[in-house]
């Protein structure tokens, strides 16, 4: 018997277009009394005012007959119903499609309508083709083989079925090398997810970026020999520019993987999850390159997404759009040094953040928190950067994006200072050292400003405070010339308030200031001057 919680939980899931499709299509062929429309409505509701089902309210309302002393009996049969409606209603998706004309195929071979059969065979062949599905190409050549046994005499069956075992050859090593890739994909993954900042810290973590990405199939795009690896490829390569900064190289990538599915329009009537990540690393890698109005273009087509496939993107999709979005924007307006729209950005996705955070996942939760911390952190916000940071450290206790958590607790720490919190700054310095010391490793980066924060206790003079920064900035532009311990900077920059307090500016004058300064020592013409 199924729980009522799958059943709430599998009509939460369902699309406007698969509850309609339910009740106007499926229901009048099994129910004609009302009753399960109005047991459907009343989950369905339910699941759109929130997360808890209440069977209660189910028994309240107003069945015929006996409905509600057998509901038990009466919920496992629409179970039945609902998945029975939802392979129907997404019967045009290449996958299921592909499925239902292998099964009607072999029906047809089973009763003898070899030409029937055959025909069908080589319509959803075609079908397969267009749409780089390739796993379901080798039931179909296995199919039209048999065929030919009952149709073909001796010599031309040793000659059609020698070529058609060819070809199932050809379709098994399409589906290694899009296996290989996978793989190779979640070997990335979980490499990256581990700390969660997307740069390598140290020589180790290179040695076992090396390992991961340095792999012969990244090497040329002819390695990859289906729709789904040529994704794969540029999408790792993409990956491995960001790592390396080489963000022009990056922005190429990410555009060829965005490319590549909008030339295949044909790609984008089944599920478009793949698509949505292609457009998210777009926006990241313009972001990067400093390619402004291409990001304002990209974040606008990314938000869009759901109005251009209302039928097809699904509820988890539409989740990972919000969080991507909203990092997306909250970076770009840091980068740019706009305050106005980062206090919009920031001010909108809070309001927003209640209905999609409970089904974001742990490694995304802690990377929107952060963020919403940063931004903040940039307005000088610090009560709300103390807000979110709480958000973070609240959370299960998790090895994931522990970048972003070690990023957290410093700025947590500097909140506390600038907001005078002097008995909590004690509190969260010892939760910080308990946190950095129980990391496989505590980099330079946090060592240093651990020790001047706890170094800034013993203080007495303003005078002394300022002398403190002068020495605590030296030692971290130091860093600046450390391959590895730069990376840092990238998600958490402490030299705009180090600036901010020596200049008495802003922390957002300080930070632009800096860019500049970053800028022109990078600029071989301007160094020279």
């Amino acid at each position: 018997m199924k729980s009522s919680d799958e059943i709430f939980r599998l009509i939460k899931s369902m699309t406007k277009k698969e509850r309609n499709f339910f009740r106007k299509k499926m229901l009048p062929y099994y129910s004609d009394d009302g009753n399960y429309l109005k047991l459907f409505d009343e989950i369905a509701a339910q699941a759109d005012e929130g997360d808890a089902y209440d069977e209660s309210k189910v028994k309240g309302g107003d069945y015929a007959g006996k409905f509600i002393k057998n509901l038990s009996v009466h919920k496992n049969y629409m179970y039945g119903m609902l998945l029975e409606s939802l392979r129907l209603c997404n019967a045009n998706k290449p996958a299921v499609e592909l499925r239902n004309m292998i099964s009607e195929a072999q029906i047809l071979f089973d009763k003898l309508l070899f030409d029937q059969s055959l025909k069908l065979i080589r319509k959803a062949m075609k079908i397969a083709q267009e749409k780089n599905v390739t796993l379901p190409q080798y039931d179909l050549i296995n199919l039209e083989r048999n065929i030919l046994k009952y149709t073909s005499t001796v010599e031309e069956y040793s000659e059609k079925s020698s070529a058609l075992f060819d070809s199932q050859y050809e379709v098994l090593k399409q589906c290694e090398n899009t296996v290989d890739f996978y793989r190779l994909n979640e070997a990335a993954g979980v490499f990256l997810r581990s700390f969660g900042a997307g740069r390598v810290r140290d020589e180790k973590q290179m040695m076992e970026f090396d390992r991961t990405f340095n792999n012969p199939l990244l090497k040329d795009e002819s390695e990859a020999k289906t729709f789904q690896s040529r994704y794969i490829f540029f999408l790792l390569n993409m990956q491995r520019s960001s790592t390396l900064e080489k963000w022009e190289e990056a922005y190429d990538y990410a555009m060829k993987a965005t490319k590549l599915w909008e030339d295949n329009p044909s790609m984008l009537d089944g599920p478009v999850e793949n698509y949505i990540f292609s457009l998210s690393n777009l926006i990241n890698a313009s972001i990067r390159a400093g390619k402004h109005d291409e990001t304002e273009m990209a974040l606008e087509k990314f938000r869009s997404l759901p109005e251009k496939f209302p039928d097809t993107i699904t509820d988890n999709s539409k989740v990972f759009i919000f969080y991507s979005h909203s990092v997306h924007e909250i970076s770009h307006y840091m980068m740019r040094h706009r305050i106005k729209e980062l206090t919009e950005s920031i001010e909108r996705i809070s309001s927003s953040i209640a209905g999609y955070e409970n089904s974001i996942s742990l490694y995304q939760r802690i990377i929107l928190y952060y963020f919403l911390s940063a931004g903040n952190f940039m307005l000088e916000n610090f009560d709300k950067c103390t807000y979110w940071n709480a958000r973070i450290f609240n959370l299960e206790k998790s090895d994931l994006s522990e970048d972003y958590q070690c990023y957290a607790r410093i700025i947590q720490l500097i909140s506390f200072y600038e907001l005078g919190y002097f008995d909590s700054l004690e509190y969260a310095l010892r939760s910080a050292y308990h946190f950095f010391s129980k990391r496989k490793k505590l980099y330079r980066f946090e060592k240093i400003i651990q020790q001047y924060l706890r170094r800034s206790f013993r203080l007495k003079s303003e005078k002394e405070f300022l002398a403190m920064l002068e020495e605590m900035k030296y030692e971290i532009d130091l860093l600046a010339d450390d391959s590895y311990e730069k990376n840092a900077f990238d998600a958490f920059d402490i030299r705009p308030w180090i600036i901010s307090k020596l200049n008495g500016v802003s922390i957002h004058e300080a930070a632009l200031t800096l860019q500049s300064k970053t800028k022109r020592m990078q600029d071989p013409d301007k160094r020279k001057r």
